[in-house]
């Protein structure tokens, strides 16, 4: 904490602020314990986050603009939903903190891009796994009226704990009894010279009891088909029983895996994947647009860098101090602070054209409008 201290002293700047902030995150955990440090961070961002939203809905104005439009404006919704996770943090239990960590993918472009990829185009990928749905549905009715008997998977079941009444006699339980019905018993009349070892016979019944039927209903077949067709590399056939050459229906089987694979996990499953990858490159492509655009192109005129090839003013020149975007935006808050009866006419030109852009972005939020109209501009007023 001493050295994080001295290099905010000697280098106030963001980085030694976070090693600061740190090291004393953790002299609080080792001093008084991980739960009560927890418990201080919390009421500090909670109290944090309280001061954020009241100015952010005082910058924006939002309970001005009605409830309709707090309600519309998903921003705001945003941040009451992430004082609502420290809330619940805070007050009912320290695991809804682990909601937070989802910020991220807010402030990180990239990663919303990653979210985009998916939204952007959401009824293309809906509608292809509905098609995914009626395959699956329709391999399962085949499933279910020709292979039945070869859906059978093996499963873990859980032990039974439920215990058993005592017998009298040793070897007289009801597992005993089932176990070992068919044992031929010393000092019986029965021949025991054909009868299987009983190792055998346990470990043959053991590897019957870990196996299943899970076609007996068509609903048991379709879920079988959707969870264990869908996630095995090669279909439905990697899960269920291999098939002998002798039997009839070993054609028709060939077939079926066939066109399961084929159809579902080569053709469906690869366009939903081809359609988050290719919205995903153009949403990149966009971004390096956009990037490009502002570093080769005038943000005010829109003239591009090579249009100052060979003049007396260079680009550079011309984005810092005949076009600096930073002394518009100046210029718009002196307009929005100043009092209207003192504006000059470029002024109220400017203080004009803010408000219709302002309204139409306000009815654009509440849903009046799809499009914005043209904004018409006056020749005679001065730009």
């Amino acid at each position: 904490m001493l050295i994080s201290l001295a290099i905010v002293i000697a280098l106030p700047k963001p980085h030694g602020i976070r090693a600061l902030i740190a090291s004393t995150i953790l002299r609080l955990i080792f001093s008084v314990g991980l739960q009560p440090t927890l418990f201080l961070l919390g009421a500090f961002n909670v109290c944090n986050k309280i001061i954020f939203l009241m100015s952010f809905v005082g910058n924006c104005g939002t309970f001005t603009r009605g409830y309709k439009a707090m309600i519309m404006d998903v921003e705001f919704l945003y941040h009451l939903l992430y004082l609502l996770i420290c809330a619940l943090g805070l007050f009912v239990h320290e695991f809804f903190y682990s909601l937070l960590l989802f910020d991220l993918v807010y402030r990180e472009e990239t990663l919303l891009n990653v979210i985009k990829s998916v939204t952007r185009n959401g009824r293309s990928i809906i509608l292809t796994a509905v098609l995914a749905l009626i395959l699956v549905y329709l391999f399962s009715i085949v499933g279910y009226l020709f292979f039945k008997d070869d859906f059978i998977l093996e499963v873990d079941k859980l032990p039974n704990e439920t215990l058993l009444p005592d017998r009298t006699e040793p070897g007289e339980t009801m597992t005993g009894e089932f176990l070992y019905s068919d044992v031929c018993k010393a000092g019986s009349s029965e021949n025991c010279s054909s009868i299987i070892p009983s190792d055998q016979l346990i470990a043959e019944e053991m590897e019957e009891e870990n196996k299943e039927h899970t076609c007996e209903t068509l609903l048991m077949c379709i879920v079988t088909v959707l969870s264990h067709g869908l996630r095995s590399g090669g279909g439905v056939g990697d899960v269920l029983r291999k098939p002998s050459k002798e039997e009839p229906l070993f054609a028709a089987r060939v077939i079926y895996d066939l066109l399961f694979f084929f159809m579902v996990i080569i053709i469906v499953l690869n366009l939903i994947f081809g359609v988050i990858i290719d919205t995903f490159a153009d949403l990149r492509s966009e971004k390096q647009k956009k990037e490009e655009i502002l570093k080769t192109t005038c943000f005010i005129c829109g003239l591009e860098r090579d249009k100052f090839d060979n003049k007396t003013v260079t680009f550079e020149e011309h984005i810092k101090e005949e076009h600096n975007m930073w002394h518009y935006l100046c210029f718009i808050v002196l307009v929005k602070v100043k009092d209207s009866t003192e504006y000059t006419g470029p002024e109220s030109y400017v203080a004009e054209m803010i408000k219709m852009t302002e309204q139409r972005k306000q009815k654009q939020r509440i849903g009046l409008l799809g499009h914005p109209p043209p904004v018409a501009v006056n020749p005679q007023q001065p730009a």
